[in-house]
């Protein structure tokens, strides 16, 4: 199902500008926030722990679009399946391989961060007669305050095509809707 309060999240991944060069040598960020979810009940109030290691690059996140562009999803999962930047936990996870990992800095000190996993959360990914290979990342966005608090957003199981013509980003999620994740803090 098509979700359109979400069409901007990867392309945000793909394509959002790194405040400095200070981002893209390696760096060390812990964040913490409580999941919000109608599509899976079982996950509703799970700690989420997010650890990035180091952001993806430009020319990296460009590739990638060129790969969605001229490939197609299955082509964009092969490249970022070894990619791994970081790694988010939901609840008692093991966790999941953040393959991209972007950020944007505003003049006020907020930021923006928008991640990529190279496979769906449990409790989100599809079942029942539909090929969980249609809907293979993940995707997290958050909002943060200059003081490191904030919300986000998390889509379990999202679907990708890109139109190079419009330059348009394509995300469909499995469920109805996106989880929320609140009490969002980074240390």
């Amino acid at each position: 199902m098509r979700n359109p309060a979400i069409p901007s999240l990867l392309a945000l991944a793909l394509v959002l500008t790194p405040a400095g060069a200070k981002d893209k040598k390696k760096m060390a960020e812990d964040i913490t926030g409580t999941l919000i979810s109608m599509t899976a009940p079982g996950a509703m109030g799970s700690r989420v722990q997010i650890y990035v290691e180091s952001y993806t690059d430009d020319a990296t996140a460009e590739g990638l679009i060129k790969t969605l562009s001229e490939q197609g999803q299955r082509a964009l999962l092969d490249k970022v399946t070894d990619l791994r930047v970081g790694t988010i936990k939901v609840g008692t996870s093991n966790g999941y391989p953040i393959s991209v990992a972007r950020q944007r800095k505003a003049e006020d000190g907020s930021r923006t961060i928008v991640l990529a996993t190279s496979r769906p959360f449990v409790g989100f990914a599809p079942q029942a007669g539909t090929r969980i290979e249609d809907y293979p990342f993940g995707l997290v966005e958050i909002k943060l305050a200059a003081d490191g608090t904030g919300e986000g957003t998390l889509v379990g199981a999202a679907q990708l095509a890109f139109d190079p013509a419009t330059k348009d980003l394509s995300v469909k999620t499995y469920a109805t809707q996106p989880s929320r994740l609140s009490n969002v803090k980074a240390k």
